[in-house]
């Protein structure tokens, strides 16, 4: 009977631990490891090159992880909306060899605009601690990561549009195209 207890209460700590961990942290700082993954398009993307240029959104995915998908039409409208600001957007696909060959068309279906890069053999996931996908992580232009969050629930979108909102210079997007994101987060 003890042994049952002490059972039950090992997994309830280690389910509580684990919900604890699925959730945002705006208060990460920790830096991000840099890398080099090749893009769908074959070319070399090397996150320190990115953050040259301003703050990087790095979405961990995969084609058959269903919330991943749903998230990528969010990942789109924030992309489109602060790219002209300096935002980079990095959908980094985890999948394997078997489905690898089809993210390409997988991503010119869906529209994304947004690069794309490839870790079949996950070893960038792995730096970044990605136990499930979808993972999105923010890093600032010094490197640290300032915002992340594991899974996908319609309020993320509202929480990394704040997160982004405290990189960019004030004034871009325009007022109104901000107010249009978080209304977007109030309807769902």
């Amino acid at each position: 009977m003890k042994g049952r207890r002490l059972t039950g209460l090992v997994v309830l700590c280690v389910a509580a631990l684990v919900f604890m961990g699925v959730g945002s942290s705006s208060a990460a700082q920790k830096k991000a490891a840099d890398f080099t993954l090749t893009s769908i398009t074959g070319e070399d993307v090397t996150l320190s090159e990115l953050l040259k240029v301003g703050p990087v959104v790095i979405d961990f995915w995969a084609i058959w992880c269903k919330p991943c998908v749903k998230a990528f039409p969010d990942l789109q409208e924030i992309f489109d909306s602060y790219r002209d600001c300096g935002l980079t957007l990095v959908a980094v696909s985890i999948d394997g060899p078997r489905t690898t060959s089809k993210v390409g068309a997988f991503v010119r279906a869906k529209g994304n605009t947004f690069e794309v890069v490839l870790d079949p053999s996950q070893k960038v996931a792995r730096k970044y601690h990605v136990t499930s996908v979808p993972r999105t992580v923010l890093v600032d232009v010094d490197g640290n990561i300032t915002y992340a969050v594991t899974g996908y629930r319609p309020g993320n979108h509202g929480e990394l549009v704040r997160a982004i909102e405290k990189l960019i210079p004030g004034g871009c997007p325009e007022s109104a195209e901000i107010e249009a994101l978080n209304e977007g987060e109030a309807g769902e």
